[in-house]
């Protein structure tokens, strides 16, 4: 049975990626004497034209399922990994045909629901001899496969064949045209001594050091061989499930529960694949396997694509012209916020909350936007001097407005609180503007 609240917030992120349908009807909703119908068409195509933003409405319209290539011996924890990932003990559905003997293609669902698509390499790394023509075979079969990451196994406990896998995975993406993702995942770290402990927040300090080795010699080993990992992440996908007699299959339930959880790693290797992956993928992983934080991973997306909208409405060099655009961009961001937690706004109130909100009330809010457009007097005697820290101004300000909106509406955090969420949400920013202009000052 399909989990209402999966179904949804599926509706709501459809709903949401059908905006550019109705992005007209929701501007005509800003009352006419706040932007003119130049500026209103303006904004329309500002929004409609940006790649950030289709490539997201695409997505929460047409998720799929995240594509994996797994390579690892036999025993690494292939499927092991899998069921961690979703936090549920997944059906292995195959077999696809996909004419190779090097490898199965393999579904994991639950409930009908398919979690995973994944091609599992077969004994890659485990012959003596580097068979090219049957690798060749792999390499396309792969490519027609169009995977989202290919995730590298290695057990932490493994002593031997780390330089062979890790050549042998080399080979294999620079036949696959060597632009995949490339994840090397460190697993059963919980057999690490002493093993006895699994419960990860007891780790003794002595199997953590022995973590960071494992991690540290596979980096060095990667770096041997030229290779370059997107991230090599350690983790223990050790459950225990609660099996009870009776029940299809091997003899356990269909759906069994956990009975004890010593997952350690695995969150952030989750939220590593939610940002590197094709949106449509990262959203369908988020819906299925952590529903109750996709509403708050896809409003951060939308905080930053609106933010840099935000700069390029406030880029304009006609004095004044730009607070009630903004005003009416923001209000946007907020319906679109406030939607997510399956609420739904009227225009004038997003905009009345944007004037009232805690740290975002009438008087900051003012004052900012006084701030924004002195700043573009200077335009009157330096051409497009004030320009840039308008930009700043209007981009930082959209970004705190939709941090407060997420605080809001997403993490019940009540009025009285946002205006520290405001504060540290400008601070984040600013911090996040500096670290930029530092790496393209050492270019």
């Amino acid at each position: 049975m399909v989990n209402p609240k999966f179904e949804e917030m599926q509706k709501r992120l459809s709903h949401i990626g059908n905006l550019n349908n109705y992005i007209e009807q929701l501007a005509d909703k800003v009352p006419g004497n706040l932007i003119s119908e130049k500026q209103r068409r303006k904004l329309i195509d500002a929004i409609t034209d940006d790649e950030d933003l289709n490539a997201l409405l695409e997505g929460l319209k047409n998720p799929r399922p995240p594509r994996f290539v797994l390579v690892g011996r036999t025993g690494v924890g292939k499927s092991s990994l899998i069921n961690a990932m979703s936090g549920k003990y997944l059906a292995e559905v195959s077999d696809v045909e996909i004419g190779t003997k090097k490898a199965r293609r393999f579904t994991y669902e639950s409930d009908g629901q398919v979690y995973f698509e994944v091609i599992d390499t077969r004994g890659i790394g485990e012959s003596e001899t580097f068979d090219t023509k049957a690798e060749d075979e792999l390499a396309g079969v792969i490519r027609e496969f169009r995977p989202d990451a290919l995730l590298f196994l290695q057990k932490a406990t493994e002593r031997a064949h780390i330089d062979k896998d890790v050549l042998v995975t080399k080979q294999l993406m620079e036949k696959t045209g060597g632009d995949l993702p490339l994840v090397a995942i460190l697993t059963h770290i919980d057999e690490l001594n002493p093993s006895r402990i699994k419960e990860p927040d007891r780790y003794p300090e002595e199997k953590l050091k022995l973590i960071g080795e494992k991690t540290g010699q596979l980096e060095r080993i990667f770096s041997k061989y030229g290779l370059d990992a997107t991230a090599i992440l350690p983790v223990s996908s050790y459950i225990e499930w609660d099996r009870e007699p009776g029940g299809p299959g091997d003899g356990g339930q269909e759906n069994p529960e956990m009975a004890f959880d010593g997952r350690k790693g695995i969150e952030e290797l989750l939220d590593f694949l939610e940002e590197s992956l094709d949106v449509r993928a990262a959203i369908h992983l988020g819906l299925t396997v952590r529903l109750n934080r996709v509403a708050t991973r896809i409003a951060e997306r939308f905080i930053r694509i609106f933010s840099a909208l935000s700069a390029t409405v406030a880029l304009s060099p006609i004095i004044a012209s730009d607070i009630a655009v903004l005003l009416t961009l923001q209000s946007m961001l907020m319906m679109i916020i406030a939607y997510l937690s399956g609420r739904e706004l009227e225009f004038k109130t997003a905009r009345d909350l944007l004037v009232s909100l805690g740290g975002i009330g009438a008087t900051g809010f003012t004052l900012r936007m006084v701030a924004q457009q002195g700043s573009k007097f200077a335009n009157l005697v330096f051409p497009g001097a004030g320009s840039a820290l308008s930009a700043t101004i209007a981009s930082g300000g959209t970004y705190a407005i939709g941090k407060a909106a997420v605080a809001y509406y997403l993490r019940g955090v009540p009025e009285n609180e946002l205006q520290q969420v405001v504060k540290d949400a400008r601070k984040e920013f600013e911090e996040e503007q500096e670290s930029q202009a530092r790496i393209h000052a050492d270019k």
